[in-house]
């Protein structure tokens, strides 16, 4: 049996030329809500994760092709263009206050919370059409 250890596990694992985030870290990176995320892994429209140990993870370059995806397709540059991304800890140094949830970029939020959106519309759609072949089938 393997004795537990006591040292403290980091937010982020690091292996070579790689970061694994856990799910709530990665929504903090993509500056999105968790219930976002785990609605696109339930339609498979999100970052790919990967499974380590039963756990789903996300490794940072995953999420960072995700994000430069969803802002590539409504025409935004993240460095060098109009969008600058603000940081929750550059906002509560300027205010003096300490950032109890990590804040969320809005921009991303939205273009997340359409592409849920228009992938819960197609999957219910393809279903009824599904369901009404079928029944169909059943009838005739």
């Amino acid at each position: 049996m393997r004795p537990q250890n006591d040292n403290a596990s980091p937010a982020v694992l690091h292996f070579p030329r790689r970061n694994i985030l856990s799910p709530r870290e990665a929504s903090h990176y993509l500056g999105i809500h968790p219930f976002y995320l785990r609605a696109m892994k339930w339609l498979r429209c999100g970052p790919k994760p990967i499974s380590i140990n039963r756990q789903t993870l996300y490794t940072e370059a995953e999420l960072r092709t995700f994000r430069l995806g969803l802002l590539g397709a409504v025409g935004v540059e993240e460095h060098g263009g109009p969008y600058r991304e603000t940081h929750g800890h550059a906002m509560a140094e300027a205010t003096g206050a300490e950032a109890a949830t990590p804040a969320a970029d809005p921009l991303l939020v939205l273009l997340s919370a359409n592409l849920i959106r228009r992938r819960a519309i197609g999957v219910s759609l393809w279903s009824l059409l599904v369901l009404g072949i079928g029944i169909d089938l059943i009838l005739f």
